[in-house]
C-alpha cells in the first residue's frame, strides 16, 4: 500500500464511521444515549477498524472484527439482544451488498481493485464509501416518512446528487493525479466528505427545529384551550353559587306569578335563570375535557368575529385518541373554517363529534364566501402565522395514524369537512 493509498483510507474511513453511525441511528432510539460515550466508542471503532485492516488486511480478521465491534456500538442504545443483532445483520449486509455491487460495475469498467493499483484502490474504495452514503440517506427519509415528517422533493434529489456528484468530482481528481498534487487532491477529499456531511447534517438539525417549534406551538395552543376551559368552569361555577345564595328569593318570585296565574312572566323569569346558570361561553359540554376545551376556544374567538355557532357533541369522557393529535385535527379544521366565515355576510360555523361503534366522526361545515384558494392542486389558507394552524396537512397526517380517512367538499356557500378516525 503506497503512502497516498493509506491517506485516502483512513480519510474515507471517518467518513465510514460517520455513516455507521448514521445507520445506528435508523434502527434506534438516540433520546437516551449518553453522547460523550457514544463518540468514544465511534472513534474507538475507527482506530480499531482502521488499525486491523492496515496491519492485517485479512477479509477473515475483518469480517470477525467488524461483527463484534458493530454489535458492541449497539450496546450505546437501549434495545433488547434480538433487535441489535437484527441490526447489526442488517447494516453488515447492505453495506457487504454494495461492496461487491461497486465493485462488479467496476470490474464492467475494466477496473479491478485485486489489480493493487493506487487509482484503481482509491476509485473501488470511495465509490464504496459514498454510494453506502446515499443508501444511508435514502433510508433516513423513509424513516422520517414512517413518522410523519413531509420529505421535500427536493430534498430526495439532494440526497443523490449531492453524494454522486462528490464522487464524480473525487474520480476526475484521481484519474487526473500526478506525484506533483497528491496533497491537494487529499485536501479535496477531505473537503468534499466534509460538505456531505455538514448539508445533511444542517438539514437533520432545521428538520428537528421545526417539529420542535410546531409541537410547542400546539402545547401553546392546547394551554390556551385549556386555561380558557378553566375559566369557564370557574364562572359556571360562580354563577351556581349566586343563584344558590338567591335560591329563597327566586322561589318567592316564581310562587307570586304562579300564585297570580301568570304562566308567560313564569316562564320568562325561568328563562332567565336557566341563561344565567349556562355560561355563554361554554358551547362544549360534552364532559371530555380535551374536545370541549379547544371548541370553547376556538368558539370563543369566532363569536368575537360574529360568527354564530351550534355545537353537537355525543362523545365519552376519555378516548384511545391522543389530546395531541385531537388538537391538530379539531383545532386546525375550526381555524379553517373561523377564517372562511369571518369573510361571508351570513357567518356561521356548525360541528359535530360523535362516537358510533368505537368510530369518532367529525363533521364541520361553515359558510363562506365563495373563493377559495389553490396551490399545487390543494386547498390553502391565508394564514402566514404558525400560531393560527398548521394546515390541511398536518390534520391529514393526524387522521392517517388511527387510520382514518376526511372528506372535503363546497357549493358556492357552504364549506364540509367530513373526517373518520378510528378510536
Amino acid at each position: 500500500m503506497s503512502d497516498s493509498y493509506i491517506a485516502v483510507y483512513l480519510i474515507s474511513n471517518v467518513f465510514a464511521t460517520y455513516t455507521l453511525y448514521r445507520y445506528m441511528c435508523i434502527f434506534f432510539d438516540r433520546k437516551e444515549v449518553d453522547k460523550r460515550q457514544e463518540f468514544l466508542s465511534f472513534a474507538l471503532y475507527f482506530f480499531l477498524n482502521s488499525f486491523l485492516y492496515l496491519a492485517f488486511d485479512k477479509p477473515a480478521i475483518t469480517i470477525t472484527s467488524n461483527l463484534i465491534m458493530f454489535f458492541l456500538l449497539t450496546c450505546n442504545y437501549q434495545s433488547t439482544t434480538k433487535n441489535r443483532l437484527i441490526a447489526v445483520v442488517s447494516i453488515y449486509m447492505i453495506l457487504m451488498i454494495i461492496e461487491v455491487l461497486v465493485m462488479l460495475i467496476l470490474f464492467s469498467f475494466g477496473i479491478t481493485m485485486a489489480s493493487g493499483h493506487d487509482a484503481a484502490l482509491i476509485t473501488g474504495l470511495i465509490s464504496i464509501k459514498i454510494i453506502s452514503y446515499i443508501f444511508m440517506l435514502f433510508l433516513s427519509n423513509f424513516k422520517m416518512i414512517s413518522n410523519n415528517i413531509k420529505v421535500s422533493n427536493i430534498h430526495w434529489l439532494s440526497i443523490f446528487t449531492i453524494p454522486a456528484c462528490t464522487l464524480i468530482l473525487v474520480l476526475i481528481m484521481v484519474f487526473n493525479n500526478n506525484e506533483y498534487n497528491v496533497k491537494e487532491t487529499i485536501i479535496s477529499i477531505v473537503l468534499l466528505f466534509v460538505m456531505n456531511v455538514l448539508v445533511f447534517y444542517f438539514y437533520d438539525e432545521m428538520m428537528k427545529s421545526y417539529e420542535e417549534k410546531i409541537e410547542k406551538t400546539l402545547l401553546k395552543q392546547q394551554n390556551e384551550a385549556y386555561l380558557k376551559q378553566l375559566e369557564i368552569i370557574n364562572n359556571s361555577k360562580e354563577n351556581l353559587k349566586t343563584f344558590r345564595h338567591d335560591l329563597i328569593n327566586h322561589a318567592l318570585s316564581l310562587k307570586y306569578y304562579i300564585d297570580s296565574h301568570d304562566c308567560e312572566g313564569a316562564s320568562k323569569y325561568l328563562d332567565n335563570i336557566f341563561k344565567f346558570i349556562s355560561y355563554s361561553k361554554e358551547y362544549a359540554k360534552s364532559g371530555n375535557a380535551e374536545i370541549d376545551s379547544i371548541i370553547n376556544y376556538k368558539l370563543d374567538l369566532a363569536e368575537k368575529q360574529n360568527i354564530k355557532s351550534e355545537v353537537y357533541l355525543a362523545i365519552p369522557d376519555k378516548l384511545n385518541i391522543s389530546s395531541f393529535d385531537l388538537s391538530i385535527v379539531i383545532g386546525n379544521l375550526l381555524d379553517n373554517a373561523i377564517e372562511g366565515a369571518a369573510k361571508a355576510q351570513d357567518k356561521f360555523i356548525n360541528i359535530s363529534v360523535e362516537l358510533d361503534r368505537n368510530v369518532l366522526y367529525i363533521s364541520i361545515f361553515n359558510s363562506y364566501d365563495g373563493k377559495l384558494k389553490y396551490a399545487s392542486n390543494k386547498l390553502s389558507t391565508t394564514k402566514a402565522d404558525i400560531n393560527h394552524g398548521l394546515g390541511i396537512s398536518s390534520v391529514e397526517k393526524a387522521i392517517e395514524k388511527y387510520k382514518g380517512i376526511m372528506n372535503i367538499r363546497h357549493d358556492d356557500r357552504v364549506f364540509y369537512v367530513d373526517v373518520l378516525m378510528y378510536n
